[in-house]
């Protein structure tokens, strides 16, 4: 609201400059036949020589009104985009901090209100001999979730600030791809059908906890949204002097959000199935900044080849022979 009213304000400041401007140009553009009339008027009589150096004059001093306010006009309108831009980004950020507040309040309430029934349960001998397991485990997984939403936001600050050191090391991307992908699907869900396309050697230059990171995320996203049953498929391919990392699922893809906009901090896409799945919008934009940070780029879009789906492609630059 502030920043609005602030806006408000400056417009109006630059509407009373423009119409200050506007009267300067017509004041100008009279001026000589103004000088005219009213030296006739005192009993001059000029001649029409006299008239025509009068009205020269006052025309020189337009073209340096026209010249110096045209300069003037520049750097008004350059500092007023300047001004415009930077209450938009603060309007922003503030619209971003409300949605991470609202994002991880929600998402630290629900977890840490089920593992404090659960161990308040047990203190309180309410929960019989054979159900003990199931409820330290339900306890130990919501912890897990804190634990793990606590980490991509320490994560995200991190990277964002710059701040994350990267140790840069020649890896074949194919055939780290196949095996963390196995390792990280293998491990959280066995049942989900993962396809893996990666053939090497693809050299690349990269942090290998960085590249761990982008596709536990990337994974995980892909596992979340891809509907039921779970279908995932990777693919690493190298084209020109770049690799490519593809990471697709086959569930509903992305309706109304534009896909670039979910590299954003907080932002998350639209639809039931995303309302009903957990998450605070980081994921991806951690993948983008990691991804910035070794010197590639990564693009998003629906997958319309064998139905429906969402992918996501992460270009690296091939590493040299050097």
């Amino acid at each position: 609201m502030k920043a609005k009213s602030s806006l408000v304000l400056y417009w109006i400041v630059v509407g009373i400059f423009a119409l200050m401007l506007s009267w300067w140009i017509v004041f100008f553009v009279r001026q000589g036949s103004v000088l005219v009339s009213r030296a006739d008027q005192a009993g001059a009589n000029l001649t029409p020589a006299q008239a025509a150096a009068v009205k020269s004059a006052a025309h020189e001093s337009l073209r340096m009104f026209l010249f110096e306010g045209g300069f003037l006009l520049l750097a008004f309108s350059a500092g007023v985009w300047l001004v415009v831009r930077s209450m938009r980004r603060e309007v922003l950020v503030a619209r971003q901090q409300h949605d991470f507040l609202s994002a991880v309040t929600h998402e630290l309430r629900t977890p840490l209100a089920s593992a404090s029934l659960a161990i308040q349960s047990l203190r309180l001998g309410r929960v019989s001999a054979e159900k003990r397991e199931h409820y330290l485990t339900n306890a130990a997984s919501d912890l897990d979730r804190l634990g793990e939403l606590v980490e991509r936001v320490l994560e995200s600050a991190r990277v964002s600030s710059g701040s994350a050191r990267l140790t840069l090391e020649r890896l074949d991307l194919a055939e780290f791809t196949e095996r963390t992908a196995r390792a990280l699907v293998g491990a959280d869900d066995p049942a989900l059908r993962l396809e893996i396309t990666a053939r090497g050697p693809v050299p690349v230059q990269a942090d290998a906890t960085a590249l761990e990171t982008i596709l536990r995320n990337l994974i995980a996203n892909a596992r979340k949204y891809g509907g039921t049953p779970g279908r995932l498929r990777v693919r690493v391919t190298s084209e020109g002097r770049e690799a490519a990392l593809e990471v697709r699922d086959f569930g509903p893809g992305i309706t109304h959000t534009k896909p670039e906009r979910l590299f954003d901090p907080f932002v998350r896409g639209e639809g039931e199935l995303v309302k009903s799945r957990p998450g605070v919008g980081l994921g991806l934009f951690l993948v983008a900044e990691l991804v910035r940070a070794l010197g590639g780029r990564v693009s998003a879009r629906n997958a319309t080849e064998e139905g429906t789906g969402f992918l996501v492609e992460v270009r690296l630059p091939l590493a040299t022979e050097s």
